[in-house]
């Protein structure tokens, strides 16, 4: 999707949507200072959100979505392109309206929305630990 008015539709939805049912983990008043906030878009003003999204009921549906986030988020970096998986849009593309508004069949599950664009700096790397191997038997 490149439609910046659906975009900032989908933004602000979810930050309803969220406000009114957190997530469990997410520390209430950082989360709420968020969504309180009506300039903060949860796109980060990326011109482009894509949604992996899978027949609703596959065994491996979330595994096999997951997969093909991590793949297009790997060739998109390596392209220059900057991506991020938005967990905050994910329980709203799930109801039946955010689902009407990104045109998904119902009988679709959307696993990954990830937005796409170029990122003003280059992301530091990430400090690697050293692995643990173990061997059993």
């Amino acid at each position: 999707m490149r439609d910046k008015a659906l975009l900032t539709r989908i933004s602000n939805a979810s930050k309803s949507h969220l406000s009114k049912a957190p997530p469990a983990g997410v520390p209430s008043h950082h989360l709420q200072e968020l969504l309180a906030d009506p300039n903060f878009d949860i796109f980060y003003a990326a011109p482009t959100l894509l949604v992996i999204s899978s027949l609703t009921g596959g065994q491996w549906a979330v595994e096999d979505c997951s997969l093909a986030a991590q793949n297009l988020m790997l060739t998109a970096h390596e392209v220059g392109l900057g991506t991020c998986w938005i967990g905050f849009a994910q329980a709203w593309l799930e109801t039946p309206e955010g689902k009407s508004a990104i045109r998904l069949p119902e009988s679709h599950l959307p696993v990954a929305p990830i937005i796409i664009g170029h990122p003003k700096t280059p992301p530091p790397p990430v400090p690697r630990k050293e692995p643990r191997i173990e061997w059993i038997g």
